[in-house]
């Protein structure tokens, strides 16, 4: 029993617009700008508040939460001498 082998037969103009599709997503790549360590921040009428690669800040009237890279959140109450650490009350 004889085995068929089908060739898949792409015309030079695809292959070409293939070419074209994958240097320009390798060029694309090369060049562009990584924003890993950048940071961002804005602010409304009720806050306002930054975040970067090693966690974000955010302040209110009541108070200001900080979240640090590995989950830690911190929480200030404005007028207390306590603020919260991962669920804790802590006073100082």
């Amino acid at each position: 029993m004889k085995t068929m082998t089908l060739f898949s037969v792409v015309s030079r103009q695809s292959r070409a617009k293939i070419a074209a599709v994958a240097l320009a997503g390798l060029f694309g790549a090369m060049l562009s700008v990584s924003d890993a360590n950048a940071f961002s921040c804005g602010r409304n009428a009720f806050g306002a508040g930054c975040m970067g690669p090693r966690g974000a800040v955010g302040f209110n009237r009541n108070g200001a939460v900080a979240v640090g890279r590995y989950g830690n959140v911190y929480a200030y109450h404005r007028g207390s001498a306590c603020y919260w650490r991962n669920g804790q009350r802590i006073c100082a």
